[in-house]
């Protein structure tokens, strides 16, 4: 992620954020895809010395980006599930 066509290392966070966070449905897929992309390509170029604690983090939001997708996906079969018994 940049800001023209400068990385911000940090930039993930926000993203993280706006998608643990996001109340739309229609919404909520790209923000996690998003804030996957942003993670994963943060984790690609960060400094071999400096994994330690920002790794952690990176891991941990991956995880609950996975569930949060997970939650999503569940919801929507249930949703069209109902929907389909509604309508016979």
């Amino acid at each position: 992620m940049t800001t023209e066509g400068v990385p911000r290392p940090f930039y993930w966070k926000e993203l993280y954020a706006q998608a643990m966070l996001e109340m739309d449905p229609g919404k909520l897929p790209s923000a996690i895809t998003r804030a996957n992309d942003a993670i994963l390509d943060r984790i690609e170029r960060m400094d071999r010395n400096s994994l330690g604690h920002e790794l952690s983090a990176l891991n941990d939001a991956l995880n609950n980006l996975r569930l949060l997708r997970r939650e999503y996906e569940r919801g929507m079969k249930e949703y069209r599930e109902q929907d389909r018994r509604r309508l016979g």
